[in-house]
């Protein structure tokens, strides 16, 4: 007999929250397999896969479906190389660096269709994955934050829309995120926090161009998510 059914914290939540209601859904490095049960079992997507690169996590995800009453495929593979364009619809790759996601990304040329929907939460490099998916023609549709154990994380839907034109500038930082939220001002002053430690990096070893390219990504950061203005004649920050 089937148990109750888990709630999701917030992290998997909000990669739950970016599937497109009844797409067929993959689950890239599903550890336990709790998000692909949770979007079967609530009625969100008719078919799922699991996947890992690991037989360890698939057999825990294999015993968590059936204690949930789970249908869904099973799949040792390395990344998306165990899956072709007609396994799913939606591809949720979460809690993996944003490096070793955007090198999945650009893999797979079955996902350069308009068709198909990144969701994707990346644990590190998250501009670095944004730029690169950007430069490979696709564009994020939708992003938002949450705080989870006392840690924020974004997530994002992204699609192939061909050929983008010039990047906007907080674009590798921020994303789509919109201003206003508790989470979304805490992803802005880590990303702040971040850039003004690159600039200081890049001003130290005389990279005069980079420090100045990422102290006013910093500037617009600030003054756009968390209201702050730059006074240049006066050298000093003020709400």
């Amino acid at each position: 007999m089937a148990r109750p059914l888990f709630q999701l914290g917030p992290r998997l939540s909000l990669c739950a929250s970016l599937v497109r209601e009844g797409a067929a859904v993959a689950d890239i490095g599903t550890d336990h397999g709790y998000l692909p049960i949770w979007l079967l079992k609530t009625g969100r997507c008719p078919r799922a896969i699991a996947a890992d690169i690991n037989a360890s996590p698939l057999e825990a995800a294999r015993r968590n479906a059936a204690r949930y009453g789970a249908k869904m495929r099973l799949l040792l593979s390395d990344g998306l190389q165990g899956l072709g364009p007609g396994d799913a619809e939606d591809i949720v790759i979460a809690g993996m660096g944003g490096e070793l996601i955007l090198r999945m990304a650009g893999e797979t040329p079955w996902l350069r269709n308009p068709g198909k929907r990144l969701v994707l939460q990346p644990m590190s490099c998250g501009p670095q994955l944004r730029a690169g998916l950007w430069d490979l023609g696709f564009s994020i549709l939708e992003e938002r934050a949450c705080l989870d154990s006392g840690k924020v994380y974004a997530a994002f839907s992204a699609a192939f829309t061909g050929e983008n034109g010039p990047m906007p500038l907080l674009y590798p930082y921020m994303g789509r995120l919109e201003p206003g939220s508790p989470a979304v001002q805490l992803y802005a002053e880590k990303q702040a926090r971040i850039l003004e430690n690159q600039r200081k990096g890049a001003a130290h070893l005389g990279e005069t161009a980079r420090a100045k390219a990422l102290g006013d990504a910093m500037e617009a950061l600030r003054e756009a998510y968390l209201g702050e203005s730059i006074e240049e004649e006066k050298g000093t920050y003020c709400l």
